[in-house]
């Protein structure tokens, strides 16, 4: 009569396949997710610098988008500071803040959205305050 279950042996060897499997996908897994979590990010900041915008000219008053200095945060003048995944910074060039004015204008500036060794930018023009995220 033969035996229809498996040996430990067996056992051991799928064990042993499924973690080396593991170890191989996780930290490609990880770089997913950490891009998937900056794309969302450079998202969330390009709506807010719009919406600061869009406040400034209805107000006709001045209106200020910030960054945490440590880039662990991000907030204006009409809404509260929003966190940001772990991994992910958030820095603006020369300064850490983006100024709108009533007029629709602003100071300008650039935004940069960093996750691991990848840099996604969101541009602010100064003329017309026109937010555009760069394509990557």
């Amino acid at each position: 009569m033969a035996d229809s279950g498996t040996t430990l042996i067996e056992a051991l060897a799928v064990v042993a396949i499924t973690t080396m499997v593991s170890l191989v996908a996780f930290p490609r897994m990880q770089q997913g997710f950490l891009a998937m979590s900056q794309r969302q990010t450079v998202a969330a900041v390009t709506e807010r610098l719009r919406e600061t915008r869009a406040w400034a000219m209805r107000r006709d008053s001045p209106a200020v988008f910030a960054v945490a200095r440590d880039g662990s945060r991000y907030g204006s003048s009409n809404a509260p500071a929003s966190p940001l995944p772990t991994g992910v910074g958030v820095f603006v060039d020369g300064g850490g803040r983006i100024a709108f004015f009533g007029d629709g204008s602003s100071t300008g500036g650039v935004v940069r959205v960093r996750a691991s060794a990848k840099t996604m930018a969101v541009r602010v023009a100064p003329t017309g305050g026109a937010v555009a995220a760069d394509r990557s």
